[in-house]
């Protein structure tokens, strides 16, 4: 299955983008606010743009019900909460070293780095929330979908192994997935 191929050939980039400083400082005992708001930023400035290109393959986003998917409405909620306006939030930096994603392939392989992110980010969730003052908002992002991560994660793997021809996609759907690490890789560690 291609999911599992992904998974196998993707595992080092995984492991990188973990270890990039800004993640690798998620655990640390003096994590601050001010260092959470700038991930957040980073995030925001990299799923604006990716979003963007997702909207490329509207059968995608339909199949998937990927509008409910997308990550910009709640970094843009967390960001709000935590003091941005939305005037700060237009002056963000944007990313603009992105994967190419001219076919379907090239947009699910893609869609998995962000998804995978999304059903591994619950872990995240709670370590911050016992290191920093969000009970009362500024987890939506991390949070993702709440209860339904795991029925999401699912249902993404299931479609990308019933539709994706692992013998004329499956390579593009895998360096899709590497390129999107590496970008992500290397945007946050600017």
């Amino acid at each position: 299955m291609i999911s599992e191929r992904l998974r196998a050939e993707t595992s080092g980039h995984h492991d990188a983008i973990e270890n990039a400083k800004r993640f690798s400082r998620l655990g640390s005992d003096d994590f601050s606010l001010p260092e959470y708001i700038g991930i957040l930023e980073k995030f925001f400035g990299f799923y604006k743009p990716l979003e963007e290109l997702f909207r490329q393959h509207p059968d995608v986003l339909e199949a998937l019900d990927y509008e409910r998917r997308f990550k910009l409405p709640l970094l843009k909620r967390d960001l709000l909460h935590l003091g941005h306006t939305e005037e700060s939030l237009a002056s963000i930096e944007i990313c603009r070293l992105l994967p190419c994603m001219d076919t379907r392939a090239q947009a699910l392989g893609s869609m998995y780095v962000m998804e995978g992110s999304t059903h591994g980010s619950q872990f995240i969730a709670k370590r911050l929330l016992e290191k920093l003052p969000l009970q009362d908002g500024g987890l939506s992002f991390y949070e993702g979908y709440g209860k339904d991560s795991m029925p999401q994660w699912k249902i993404f793997k299931a479609y990308l192994d019933e539709t994706i021809d692992k013998s004329t996609e499956g390579d593009a759907v895998v360096s899709a997935a590497a390129q999107t690490f590496e970008a992500l890789h290397r945007w946050m560690d600017q």
